[in-house]
């Protein structure tokens, strides 16, 4: 019964969510559409002809682009955040003088040209 509960509470935030995203995007569009009125008054007899006329399906899916890519840039800061430390620690950490002379001993063991071996 609470897991029924939690997943009617789930939907609903999305539902509500999803409902202010897309009235957050027709509200951009709008500012967009009237600042290029206000443009076209501003320049008088002289109209400036966008190279690219949208259509009411390209701007819905301009929408859902510009969605999708702000949605997933919040969620790698998020991500980041909360994981960053660690992949800091994993990945850029200094090299100890153990591991250096293990790299430069298996590399040796390859004889490589002189061209081709790490320069460390």
């Amino acid at each position: 019964m609470s897991i029924d509960l939690y997943l009617h509470s789930l939907n609903s935030t999305l539902q509500a969510f999803a409902q202010q995203v897309e009235h957050f995007a027709g509200v951009a569009l709008q500012a967009v559409v009237s600042l290029r009125s206000e443009f076209d008054s501003f320049t008088g007899d002289w109209r400036w002809q966008s190279p690219v006329e949208f259509t009411a399906l390209q701007a819905t899916l301009l929408q859902v682009l510009l969605v999708l890519l702000l949605g997933t840039g919040a969620l790698i800061a998020w991500s980041w955040g909360v994981y960053g430390q660690v992949i800091t620690e994993k990945f850029v950490r200094p090299s100890t003088l153990k591991e250096i002379e293990e790299l430069k001993l298996s590399v040796a063991k390859l004889k490589l040209p002189k061209e081709h071996s790490p320069r460390i």
